[in-house]
């Protein structure tokens, strides 16, 4: 476990633009954890360990006044909330060199990376391991859902002009 050139950066960029971090807190990554918080000393009960402002929530309402992405606050009632988080995230991922967020989004497993998430899985081993269960209807409902977020923001972007070369494989 240690402190690298991206966790350093994290950190810096966290806390020169109003993070909290407990000084007794350093930002690590690890291979079997990522990119984690982890503590030099016992903490003391009740404890602060990390405050941050809403100015570095990746968020939807960011979208909405970020002059750069003016899609998402002009087609804002087309998208649905959560969908509109999900492609601001993308878009600033797409062009992280220029991004605010760039530290933020280097310290996120690439798109390129093993990383998968239990309920989007997409592997066909393993969905054939869930077929009949909770989770694979559970599945099967969530990749409705996130497959009509991609289409309907895919159309959305098109119509508005944007270029959907890096949000499309």
């Amino acid at each position: 476990m240690s402190s690298t050139e991206k966790t350093q950066n994290l950190e810096q960029y966290l806390r020169s633009n109003g993070a909290y971090i407990n000084p007794n807190i350093t930002v690590v990554e690890d291979s079997a954890s990522g990119v984690h918080l982890r503590a030099h000393s016992r903490l003391e009960a009740e404890s602060s360990i990390i405050s941050v402002p809403h100015t570095l929530c990746l968020s939807y309402l960011n979208a909405l006044v970020d002059d750069a992405w003016p899609v998402f606050k002009e087609h804002r009632h087309r998208f649905k909330v959560e969908a509109i988080g999900f492609w601001y995230l993308a878009a600033q991922y797409l062009h992280r060199e220029t991004s605010f967020w760039r530290p933020y989004l280097d310290s996120l497993p690439s798109p390129e990376s093993e990383h998968t998430q239990p309920l989007f899985f997409e592997d066909t081993e393993d969905v054939a391991w869930l077929e009949g269960t909770d989770v694979w209807h559970t599945h099967l409902g969530r990749t409705e859902v996130h497959r009509g977020y991609y289409d309907e923001g895919i159309a959305i972007l098109r119509e508005a002009g944007v270029d959907v070369t890096g949000f499309t494989w």
